[in-house]
């Protein structure tokens, strides 16, 4: 089973809790570079938040930002998908959501810093990045209010809400998978597998999208939902990074040992 491309969910996948990347991690990143097989993050991030990232890992574009709204390109650029919907659409229907649900949502863009960093663990610069939105709109709001949201939608047939670690995602009919087929495009050619790597019900989609999919636990587990979605997929041992970078580790001992 030769390895074509690594498509992976960044925030409890690649990433700790906190935003970090360990040291097994940075290990496996290496090796990838030095096996010039390309990885590119699928993430709820912003573009502006994705390049750091990059940068940051040494990890080259593209990379689908805002759940597949949109593609990073090499020259630093983003180029949006027809799915997406503008930001200034996100902000007023989720005003209409609120006095339609009475649900006690705050959009992403009404927390205070100080709020924003208590549920992101982010600071400084990155919080002004993790703000820059485009074609997404986070919600803070309790999980027991995602069905009656949802209910309250579907006189908005563009618009869906898919509920990530932190936050429900308003935006556009679109998710991770939709920016898949880019990504492998600009990935350029080649044979092999995709495989993909998450931890949320917001990676179903990208799951989905793979030859091989891989779910990454939590510190409490796997996520129950993608349990059951993909029951012949593969579960890492381990949480958050130290889970990815085992894994991916011995996806490409399979490849190495299929080639022998």
């Amino acid at each position: 089973m030769k390895l074509r491309v690594v498509l992976t969910d960044l925030d409890g996948t690649l990433l700790e809790a906190d935003g970090s990347a360990c040291e097994e991690v940075g290990a496996i990143l290496a090796l990838l570079r030095e096996l010039a097989i390309p990885v590119c993050p699928v993430t709820s991030k912003t573009a502006g938040e994705v390049r750091a990232i990059l940068h940051e890992l040494g990890v080259a574009a593209p990379a689908a930002f805002e759940n597949g709204a949109g593609v990073l390109l090499a020259n630093g650029s983003g180029e949006l998908r027809p799915e997406a919907v503008a930001l200034a659409t996100l902000v007023a229907e989720a005003e209409r959501l609120r006095a339609a649900t009475g649900a006690p949502l705050r959009t992403l863009l009404e927390l205070s810093d100080a709020e924003l960093a208590a549920l992101t663990g982010l600071s400084g610069t990155a919080l002004a990045a993790a703000r820059e939105r485009q074609a997404t709109l986070p919600l803070a709001v309790d999980p027991r209010w995602d069905g009656p949201i949802r209910a309250a939608l579907p006189a908005y047939p563009t618009l869906s809400a898919v509920r990530g670690n932190r936050f429900l995602h308003l935006q556009g009919r679109h998710d991770k998978a939709t920016a898949i087929p880019r990504l492998i495009e600009l990935a350029g050619p080649g044979p092999g597998v995709t495989i993909a790597l998450g931890d949320s019900p917001n990676d179903v989609g990208l799951l989905a999208a793979a030859d091989v999919a891989v779910i990454v636990p939590g510190a409490a587990g796997p996520h129950p939902e993608l349990v059951r979605l993909f029951p012949d997929a593969q579960v890492a041992a381990l949480p958050h990074g130290r889970g990815w970078a085992a894994a991916v580790r011995g996806l490409l001992a399979d490849d190495r040992d299929g080639n022998a």
